[in-house]
């Protein structure tokens, strides 16, 4: 059960990882975004035909929609990374004071506690806030990126991959916590 719970885990985390390729996209569109200002272009590329997202060209309002966009999946997703990698911000200075069993505690605490309802929450009004975009078939009013729905649901998935993370990780502690105490009390036997 502890190797599926892992495997889970695994899972959630693998979108945090595949994300990484945002980046030099980002840095990319950034770069792309100063030189058309500075060349005084507003279409990049124009292709005629409709194509999600981006509709029917490349714009100056569009790159500018696109880092944001690209930042945005890169928290949503990097986060549920961060946290399985542990690499979220903690208080360590405090918990390194603490025995595992403490700090296995902790956690579990602390997801049932905080990260289980804000995950479930959070996924709720981000799926909400999705559906209402893709509903109102949302776009940007300036001239920038088309069907925000495939953005925004970013929002539920990264919540949801939070929430999913969170559970299999106290279900994992529980059972660790529950095997530790059965092998503690057979050795005083």
């Amino acid at each position: 059960m502890i190797a599926l719970l892992k495997r889970i885990e695994g899972a959630c985390a693998w979108f945090g990882r595949a994300i990484g390729w945002a980046t030099p996209l980002l840095v990319v569109s950034v770069c792309l975004s100063v030189l058309m200002a500075q060349l005084r272009f507003n279409v990049l590329f124009d292709w005629g035909s409709d194509v999600p997202l981006f509709g029917t060209k490349i714009t100056m309002n569009g790159l500018t929609d696109l880092q944001w966009h690209l930042f945005a999946v890169m928290v949503m997703l990097g986060g549920v990374y961060a946290m399985h990698t542990d690499g979220h911000v903690s208080v360590d200075f405090i918990a390194n004071t603490f025995t595992e069993r403490t700090r296995r505690i902790v956690v579990i605490l602390g997801d049932v506690v905080f990260l289980l309802p804000f995950a479930a929450v959070m996924t709720w009004f981000a799926w909400k806030f999705m559906m209402s975009a893709y509903t109102s078939n949302e776009g940007s009013p300036y001239g920038g990126l088309n069907n925000t729905w495939i953005i925004k649901a970013v929002m539920p998935l990264g919540f949801g991959l939070l929430g999913l993370l969170g559970l299999a990780r106290t279900l994992r502690l529980l059972i660790q916590l529950v095997l530790t105490r059965g092998a503690v009390a057979e050795a005083r036997e």
